[in-house]
């Protein structure tokens, strides 16, 4: 919070709302004091048109709220909160929201990320970029300053990068440029798909952590039934050279019990891009001594060799 630092805690409700057709009678945005860490204080609510709250964020001192396809910044006041700028023409429904800096990630419901910049000398928000794919968001967890980790609603992940030099243009300080036209479609610099992958099951929540005591960050994911995994970043080239040749190695030699190509089945809606199935490398622990000498010899290792590297990535993550 922007006055004395105090902790508040933002709740977004909505009345009646029904899903289809899509509808509710009013939104509203609970504002509550944390009273000696034990209880809750209202302090006031505030009533927001435009659409149901789905998605909050705590941004430089103030609130942004995502109110279907409007994205709002709202200030503390004494009675309710003060709005004091906002950006309209959403694609579709604002479904998640991370900041960083003057940066907001915006997650649309079906229109996959928009990122949106607050620029404090006209405060105003401005569209930076946006994925042109689309991409029903479930679930982001922001990588660095420029990248950011989606989830979506059919069970893919991939990672989007906003390209070099695209935030440079977004703020127009000569003020001769017309606000609509920082929000056309065409004019908008568009994100780089940097990894897609097909988990399979619908990824409800993602974050970055690591597992074990000084060891690197990985993505760690859940998925709707239940079950966890975790993409490992790699960070020696050797490492990517291995995996590649294992991989493509275990395509054609593993056992399909159903039939499929592993390539067809994580390539489901999209083309896997710049991830390493290891789900498959793993394989190669059930594999007969015959079949891993084979592999082995065609990596210019030995079958220790193999199930040590193996080892090793998994005793990195866990």
């Amino acid at each position: 919070h922007s006055r004395g630092g105090e902790p508040l805690l933002a709740i977004g409700t909505v009345t009646s709302m029904t899903m289809h057709p899509l509808a509710h009678t009013e939104s509203h945005v609970a504002l509550y004091r944390l009273v000696n860490g034990e209880r809750l204080q209202l302090l006031h609510r505030t009533k927001v048109e435009d659409g149901p709250v789905l998605a909050l964020a705590h941004f430089q001192g103030r609130l942004l709220v995502g109110i279907g396809k409007t994205l709002r910044l709202y200030e503390m006041g004494k009675r309710q909160l003060l709005r004091k700028c906002e950006l309209r023409g959403l694609p579709n429904m604002v479904k998640s929201l991370q900041a960083a800096g003057d940066r907001a990630f915006v997650g649309d419901m079906l229109r996959s990320m928009q990122i949106v910049r607050y620029d404090s000398t006209s405060n105003r928000l401005v569209l930076v970029a946006h994925d042109p794919f689309p991409r029903p968001v479930a679930s982001q967890e922001l990588l660095d300053w420029n990248t950011v980790a989606v989830g979506d609603k059919f069970g893919n992940i991939c990672v989007l990068r906003l390209p070099r030099g695209a935030d440079t243009g977004a703020v127009d300080l000569t003020g001769t440029r017309a606000l609509w036209d920082s929000s056309r479609e065409d004019s908008t610099p568009k994100m780089e798909c940097l990894c897609q992958y097909y988990v399979g099951e619908v990824v409800t929540s993602m974050t970055r952590a690591s597992l074990v005591a000084g060891g690197a960050e990985s993505l760690i994911y859940v998925t709707v039934t239940g079950r966890i995994g975790a993409l490992v970043p790699f960070t020696s080239r050797d490492d990517v050279e291995f995996y590649t040749q294992l991989e493509g190695f275990l395509r054609t030699d593993a056992s399909r019990p159903t039939g499929r190509d592993p390539c067809n089945y994580r390539s489901y809606y999209a083309p896997v891009k710049h991830v390493i199935d290891g789900d498959l490398c793993d394989a190669f622990n059930s594999l007969s001594h015959e079949e891993q000498s084979s592999i082995a010899d065609k990596l210019d290792r030995t079958v220790g060799e193999v199930m040590k590297k193996l080892e090793d990535t998994r005793n990195g993550l866990l």
